[in-house]
C-alpha cells in the first residue's frame, strides 16, 4: 500500500531520485516522503515561483533577526571550499507567483534538538551509538526535508495532492522521522 500510495502521487520510488521511501516498521511498510518529493509536489501545485532549501555553512551568516524574520547570508562561491566548510544551519524559502515570500532558518543545534524531540529512532541511535535511522545516516537530507515540511506545512499553499502526502508522511503509529 505504501508503494501504491507513492505511485498514486506520481512520485518515483527510485532511491536515486529520493521522492519517497518505503520503510519497514513493526509489521508493515510505511510511506516516507523525501525532501525531493515535497519539492516536486509543491512545484506541481502551480503556486510557487521559487522554492529552495539549503545548508548554511560556517562563515555564510551575515545577519539574523528572528523577530522580524530577516536573514542575510553571503554564500561561499567556490564549490570545493563550500563543501569543506562545516554546516551551521539550514535555510528554506519560497516565493509565490503573486510575489509573497516566506523564509525560515534553523541553526544546526536547533535542528538537532528537533530531531531528538520528534524521532524516537534518532534518540535511540544517539543513546546506543548506532546509525539505523535516516537522521543518523543522512542528517542534512533529513534537515532539508524538515525545512520543507515546516515551511510548506506551516506557511505554504498546499494542493490537495501535497496535503494528502503531507498527512500520510510517516503516519504509522508513533513513527516520525521529520
Amino acid at each position: 500500500s505504501a508503494a501504491l500510495f507513492g505511485e498514486s502521487l506520481n512520485l518515483s520510488s527510485s532511491p536515486q531520485l529520493g521522492h519517497y521511501h518505503i520503510v519497514p516498521f513493526r509489521d508493515h511498510a510505511v510511506f516516507v516522503l523525501g525532501w525531493k518529493g515535497y519539492y516536486q509536489l509543491a512545484l506541481r501545485s502551480g503556486v510557487y515561483e521559487k522554492l529552495h532549501a539549503t545548508e548554511i555553512k560556517e562563515g555564510e551568516v551575515v545577519r539574523i533577526d528572528p523577530i522580524y524574520e530577516e536573514y542575510e547570508f553571503k554564500a561561499i562561491k567556490d564549490p570545493a571550499e563550500r563543501l569543506k566548510a562545516p554546516t551551521v544551519g539550514y535555510y528554506a524559502f519560497y516565493k509565490t507567483l503573486d510575489g509573497f515570500r516566506k523564509e525560515i532558518y534553523l541553526t544546526k543545534a536547533e535542528m538537532e534538538h528537533h530531531a531528538l524531540q520528534y524521532s524516537n529512532g534518532y534518540r535511540s541511535d544517539k543513546e546506543k551509538g548506532t546509525k539505523y535511522t535516516f537522521w543518523s545516516k543522512d542528517f542534512d537530507s533529513m534537515a532539508l526535508k524538515t525545512m520543507f515540511r515546516q515551511l510548506i506545512g506551516k506557511y505554504g499553499l498546499m494542493s490537495t495532492e501535497l496535503e494528502t502526502a503531507f498527512k500520510a508522511d510517516m503516519s504509522a503509529g508513533g513513527f516520525d522521522e521529520s
